[in-house]
């Protein structure tokens, strides 16, 4: 009983303590870090009264709580249409194999908030697909964009149980190039939608994951793959992947749903083209094709006048075969996807697999240690070591000289931070968990084995000096004094609630070099990583390799990174980052090890990555679809965005925000007061001499001092980026900064207009004026108006043309004057009061500019303005 009362006061202080972190989280932009739980975790278990040695269980039960929760989504969808619809329809009230999916995630530690979440964020990316209860033909394209190694696989999982209990009937998921991406994403399906393992070695039918839960009455799921590794070959050797003859011997009548993981090979997906037309009744059935890793083989890159590439033109004959159809692609670098030509299509093949439909953006958990916690300091630490010495080791491919010495420090640090988590988590009562370095030197499989022969002549070198020390007379062992100097450059980077001395690790050095395995996971090896069935318990590996682990392959508890290869593409890049991740109780002992031009290569990509991501939210904000709403990718010097030949409907362009207009139209309900306050102060300072009132128009002021608007602007309140990005002021107000610190400066002098309308005027900042009414839409506590500017406005400007287009009336305005214009907002049917602006620069072809590569949308747009 007294256990059950601890457990409960832990569990209660762990909510509390949870509530308060997700206020830090909204009010600063920003998930807290490991020191500022803990004191928050401190400051709870005190206000309760609870005792003190609670703390580190408590702080364990919000890491457990807050693992891997997909925490929300912003969906770019189209317009509400009509009920029978495809693309609008009504959900089914219960989805019973989501709800059991929901069930399993809870036994895995996730939240209630955290699968309330999931699942809202699940139905509303289902909302936007086919609706399956719709006869005749029909076909829907989406994407679905998450961060790398972020969760998406949880939520195409859940959105397989949703689509299921809505009435989808044949489920396809190509779960990627590689048999060992094929075998992890089986594993996944099986432990999640089937509760069954699909190994052919498992004629018992064994229950896993969610079948230990129970089974739906009624439902039959018929799995077409399993586990397996080799792939069916009709000669009577088992194999995972789909194999016609084994599809054909399973029951398939009635309402079964059949669901296939099969490996991104055009052969395969023929056959299941094949399979399901010689099948005519199983094509009639919807299908849901999930397409994980979608922009890597699935892009057409060939030219329009051509036959389709292999993989894409198989992926789009099968849809057309299946009648019913929604195609949603899944990615972490969905830069090939969006240049897709929106147009293409062909006789054949149909429609090309631009995402037309919808795009939906996942917002990973506050616990995501992505690229700019990894790459930026945190609490003054560090999580990146800039290599030096490593550009002489491998040239053209190949291994030429000694390992450096870099990699020989990155080594021992692995071993130590295994040695610190396992105290850790013994301090816990934990068993202790998987332990990974990852080394990507080369993409060349035949330097593979060369540096993993020297990297196990280090480990034997390292284990055989510890476990045997020899040492002259009153000196330490070389071995010994080695992991001194490592354990000098780390002690001091660990969490201060979470310390571990040397004296409390060392124990622990000897066993994890008896568990340590150096593995070499290529093409050529044919070797996985098989975490789950590990016999001899949590592995302790270093693994070396190059494509394999650059896509899509997770590698459990990764600490310690050491990363040569470089590229000249963002995706590809990007897809390498598999130190992102959930690192929850030791994020302060990850590390990357790289050259400092990869790591500055790196910011570049994440800033990049962020604006397309703002991109999508503004695309989101405006109820946009991806035909209307054209995307621009910033583009690193000396980079392309993704393989030149994915870029073939793109253009490459010089672009800033000179010439454009940034409005500010999302913000927070309660905030809505205090934003119209603040826009009226700004208003009665203009009537009252700090702006030139313009002859014959008491709205509009001219030769308005920056000064004057600074203060305003910086204080409204922005609702930020569901993503905890930049919003469009904050963007604003740098490219402000960026102009006037250019020569001559630019920027310092504005015009001021209040917009209004005709109709009862009311008092506005010491002035009368008629509100705009501008419709909000459907956010809980959120004020979003999409677009609330006129065109027409921007005429005010001093200098302007008479052109139709906004980019041709800025044309011929100075370039050192800015345009803000105001808008007193009346919410149409809640009648809310706030102000939104908009401000607008004029073209200045000498601004810095960035490199943006356009897709075909936002050429369209760019050939109109």
């Amino acid at each position: 009983m007294a256990e059950d009362n601890r457990q409960t006061r832990i569990e209660y202080a762990a909510e509390i303590t949870g509530n308060m972190l997700t206020a830090f989280r909204q009010t600063a932009g920003r998930p807290a870090g490991p020191v500022f739980v803990r004191q928050q975790a401190i400051q709870t278990l005190d206000t309760l009264g609870y005792e003190s040695e609670l703390l580190d269980e408590v702080v364990c039960e919000i890491e457990r709580h807050q693992d891997v929760a997909l925490e929300g989504v912003s969906i770019v969808s189209p317009d509400v249409g009509q009920a029978e619809d495809t693309a609008v329809w009504q959900l089914p009230p219960t989805s019973p194999l989501l709800q059991r999916y929901l069930q399993q995630l809870e036994r895995e530690g996730w939240s209630a908030g955290a699968r309330t979440n999931l699942k809202q964020v699940t139905r509303r990316i289902l909302g936007l697909c086919g609706n399956p209860r719709v006869a005749g033909t029909w076909n829907r394209r989406g994407m679905v964009v998450g961060d790398v190694q972020s969760g998406k696989t949880t939520s195409y999982v859940s959105l397989i149980c949703a689509a299921i209990d809505a009435g989808y009937r044949n489920i396809v998921v190509l779960g990627g190039r590689t048999n060992d991406l094929r075998h992890q994403t089986q594993e996944r399906i099986d432990l999640g939608v089937t509760g069954i393992e699909s190994s052919g070695l498992n004629v018992a039918k064994t229950r896993i994951g969610v079948g230990l839960i129970g089974q739906i009455p009624g439902l039959t799921m018929l799995s077409l793959t399993s586990q397996d590794h080799v792939a069916g070959n009709g000669k009577g050797k088992k194999g995972g992947d789909f194999d016609k003859r084994r599809a054909n011997h399973n029951n398939l009548a009635g309402s079964a749903v059949r669901i296939a993981v099969i490996k991104k090979h055009a052969t395969m997906i023929g056959h299941v083209a094949d399979w399901l037309q010689s099948n005519g009744e199983l094509a009639a059935e919807p299908l849901l094709l999930i397409d994980d890793e979608a922009d890597d083989a699935s892009i057409d890159t060939n030219d329009p006048d051509q036959s389709p590439t292999s993989i894409n033109g198989a992926i789009r004959l099968l849809l057309q075969r299946a009648g019913r159809s929604t195609y949603v692609a899944y990615t972490a670098t969905p830069y090939a996807n969006v240049m897709i030509d929106p147009e293409a299509r062909g006789e054949k093949h149909g429609d090309d697999l631009f995402p037309r439909d919808f795009i939906a953006l996942l917002k990973p958990s506050p616990n995501y240690f992505g690229a700019r916690r990894f790459l930026e300091e945190e609490d003054g630490l560090s999580h990146t070591v800039k290599v030096e010495d490593a550009e002489n080791w491998i040239s053209k491919g190949s291994v030429v000289s000694d390992m450096p010495a870099s990699l020989s420090q990155a080594i021992r640090e692995f071993v130590l931070v295994s040695a610190v988590r396992r105290v850790r988590r013994a301090r816990l009562g934990l068993d202790r968990q998987h332990e990974s370095m990852l080394i990507h030197s080369s993409v060349r499989t035949g330097a593979h084995g060369k540096i993993h022969t020297q990297v196990q002549r280090e480990v034997d070198r390292l284990q055989a000096g510890w476990d045997f020390p020899v040492a002259e007379p009153g000196k330490v062992p070389q071995v010994e004094t080695e992991f001194g100097e490592t354990w000098d450059s780390l002690k001091d980077r660990q969490d201060p609630g979470q310390t571990v001395t040397w004296n409390e690790l060392r124990p622990h050095i000897t066993d994890v070099f008896e568990r340590l395995t150096t593995e070499t996971i290529n093409g050529v090896t044919k070797k996985g990583l098989d975490y789950r069935r590990a016999r001899s318990g949590p592995l302790t590996v270093i693994a070396i390799g190059g494509t394999k682990l650059s896509r899509g392959l997770t590698l459990e508890g990764l600490t310690t990174s050491y990363h040569l290869r470089a590229s000249l593409q963002h995706d590809t890049l990007m897809q390498m980052c598999r130190w992102f991740g959930y690192r929850l109780g030791y994020e302060d002992l990850c590390r990357l090890h790289a050259p400092g031009d990869l790591l500055h290569a790196f910011s570049g990509i994440m800033e990049s990555d962020e604006e397309l991501r703002a991109e999508l939210e503004d695309m989101a904000s405006m109820g946009a679809t991806p035909l209307d709403f054209g995307l621009r990718i910033r583009t690193s010097p000396g980079m392309t965005v993704t393989g030149r030949n994915k870029l073939k409907h793109a253009i490459t362009v010089p672009l800033s925000l000179a010439g454009r207009t940034l409005e500010v139209t999302r913000t927070a309900l309660t905030d809505a007061a205090f934003n119209d306050d603040l826009m009226q102060g700004l208003v009665s300072e203009l009537v009252n001499g700090q702006g030139q009132q313009r002859p014959g128009s008491e709205h509009v002021w001219d030769d308005v001092p920056w000064e004057t608007l600074q203060g305003p602007l910086e204080a409204f309140r922005e609702l930020s980026s569901t993503l905890g990005l930049n919003g469009k002021l904050a963007r604003s107000m740098a490219y402000v900064r960026s102009a006037q610190d250019a020569s001559p400066p630019r920027l310092r002098r504005w015009t001021v207009v209040l917009a209004g309308r005709q109709g009862t005027p009311e008092p506005y900042g010491d002035i009368n004026v008629v509100r705009v009414t501008r419709s909000a839409r459907d956010e809980d506590g959120v004020l979003n108006f999409g677009a609330i500017s006129n065109p027409s406005d921007e005429r005010l400007a001093r200098g302007t043309s008479e052109g139709k287009t906004r980019q041709a009336v800025k044309s011929t305005r100075p370039r050192d004057e800015g345009l803000l214009i105001i808008y007193p907002i009346i919410t149409i049917k809640t009648d809310v009061r706030t102000s939104g602006f908009a401000l607008s620069f004029p073209g200045d072809p000498e601004m810095r500019r960035h490199n943006y590569t356009l897709n075909p949308v936002a050429q369209a747009e760019e050939m109109r303005a």
